[in-house]
């Protein structure tokens, strides 16, 4: 405290003696420097007075307050210190505002039970997020489409990308990413353990599962364009690398549908012979063979392989083609 008088004793000369050179002929430089001593001083006192809470910055405080100072005339300097010290320490207590309080709304970004078995199918997934005027349902239509396997989310989730609603939009888009994501760390786990494998057929059998995922990036639409047709060729002569040393019908079905996207149907077809030489059933191999007749202009070998297809569950797409193809 004894500090504080000395320092509001000493800024008070300084205020004096500058006052009293603007009175007499003026000196603009004492006058200057005197009230610079005395911004100081005040600067010292200000910063004592204040709540510890303010004084998390001793210089910049003390600079902000000399240069407050420095800029007033000789009497505001009393004024400022005694008001800013005053509102600092005796805040004005907001007793009589009355606050109301209210209900946590139920905000329509909020995660919702849905089962693992929706009852919503991908159709009717997609009506909802077309024709659904309400937002909350058409975000339970992308939190359903979270619990579907990739295939029938993904063309939902894309659909979810064109909503005018941001939150529908980020959701779907954070899940797509993720499941992109997921993808290509295994592809790059895959291709550390190529670059590490000489010996085979483990090296075989590691170039067929990276096929798999870099077909997995196609067939699920995560690739598109330049990008789609860059993963089937990788995709190809992984699995082609692979099939020289591991005979796995599981590849060779993998190459036929491969060339299949590629447009490559000569090769497609001889690929699915492959496989069911190597011991893959025939009832999986068929469709593929249907669909590259189909597109080779082979109508009857495409209704031949249809015909020796066993009987499909009601409903399905294949059963479907079969009734189609016979009448």
């Amino acid at each position: 405290m004894i500090k504080i008088i000395i320092a509001a004793i000493l800024g008070c000369i300084c205020e004096y003696f500058a006052l009293l050179q603007i009175l007499d002929t003026p000196n603009w430089l004492i006058v200057t420097l005197l009230h610079a001593l005395a911004s100081l001083f005040y600067a010292f006192i200000s910063y004592t007075l204040i709540p510890v809470k303010y004084k998390t910055t001793p210089f910049s405080s003390v600079l902000f307050l000399f240069l407050l100072l420095l800029s007033l005339p000789i009497l505001g300097i009393i004024g400022v210190v005694f008001a800013l010290s005053f509102a600092l320490c005796k805040p004005i207590k907001n007793d009589d505002i009355e606050i109301e309080e209210h209900k946590i709304p139920a905000l329509p970004f909020e995660a919702k039970m849905t089962s693992a078995n929706p009852s919503y199918s991908i159709g009717g997934l997609k009506a909802i997020l077309k024709h659904a005027s309400e937002p909350n349902k058409r975000l339970s239509a992308v939190m359903s489409a979270r619990h579907m396997s990739d295939a029938r989310a993904i063309p939902i989730l894309k659909l979810a990308l064109k909503d005018l609603e941001d939150d529908i939009r980020l959701l779907a888009y954070s899940t797509l990413d993720g499941k992109e994501t997921k993808i290509n760390e295994k592809i790059s786990q895959y291709q550390q353990e190529i670059t590490l494998t000489s010996t085979q057929p483990e090296l075989g059998k590691l170039q067929g599962q990276l096929a798999e995922l870099y077909w997995e990036l196609s067939y699920l639409g995560l690739a598109q364009g330049a990008l789609k047709s860059y993963v089937l060729e990788k995709a190809e002569l992984l699995a082609l690398q692979s099939v020289e040393h591991v005979k796995a019908p599981a590849t060779f079905v993998l190459l036929g549908r491969i060339c299949l996207s590629l447009n490559k149907y000569p090769q497609a077809l001889t690929h699915l012979t492959h496989a069911t030489e190597f011991g893959m059933a025939q009832r999986h191999v068929l469709p593929y063979k249907a669909e590259v007749a189909f597109y080779m202009g082979l109508l009857d070998d495409c209704k031949r392989y249809l015909n020796e297809l066993p009987k499909q569950p009601e409903g399905s797409e294949l059963r479907h083609l079969q009734e189609y193809w016979h009448g």
